[in-house]
């Protein structure tokens, strides 16, 4: 599957879709993620981006150089760009039942405000920094394949950070809990999970 099918496949994800995307060139992340948040926000929904290896300010400027109207979309609450720190590791730990909570609460948000569902994506590479692989794949878990919350999301993984931990079955691992896997780069393609 070619840039082109990747991107069609992301505008076009539905609600409890959880998907994982493996990258390993911020241009390819930024492409996708920055494509799949648009079409959101072009559809009325509201979007999320948890920034966990660029800051919140490169990921913004990053948008703008996409064509997303980061200011008009932040001030009328559909967008926000979100420090890690501030959502997956909260005083230093992390805690599942409180990330989860977050989600429904950023999602009964938009739809109090009227949005038309919430998009998510998360950058995953901060577990990986902090040690916290073992409360990442817990995480990836309780998510389950097909999102309980009727959000959309997509996890970011750097296939380079994640090839650091030098344990193969962890790509499986992370793999199993999603529905779809992406993998941008030469060889990329959207490959439907079993």
């Amino acid at each position: 599957m070619d840039k082109e099918e990747i991107i069609k496949f992301v505008r076009e994800m539905k609600a409890t879709d959880h998907v994982i995307m493996f990258y390993s060139e911020p241009e390819d992340k930024h492409l996708v993620l920055f494509a799949y948040l648009k079409a959101g926000l072009d559809q009325g929904a509201a979007a999320a981006y948890v920034a966990g290896q660029e800051t919140p300010e490169e990921i913004r400027e990053g948008m703008r150089r996409f064509g997303v109207d980061v200011e008009r979309f932040e001030k009328s609450g559909a967008l926000r760009v979100i420090d890690h720190w501030d959502w997956y590791i909260v005083g230093g730990s992390f805690d599942i039942s409180r990330t989860m909570e977050m989600w429904k609460k950023l999602y009964d948000e938009a739809l109090a405000r009227r949005f038309k569902g919430l998009r998510v994506t998360g950058e995953m590479a901060c577990f990986f920094e902090n040690g916290m692989v073992k409360e990442l794949i817990e995480y990836e878990k309780a998510l389950h394949r097909a999102l309980e919350l009727p959000i959309t999301a997509i996890c970011a993984y750097d296939s380079n950070v994640v090839a650091k931990q030098g344990r193969g079955e962890l790509f499986l691992d992370l793999i199993k809990a999603h529905r779809t896997v992406i993998l941008t780069g030469p060889q990329g393609g959207v490959v439907s999970s079993y």
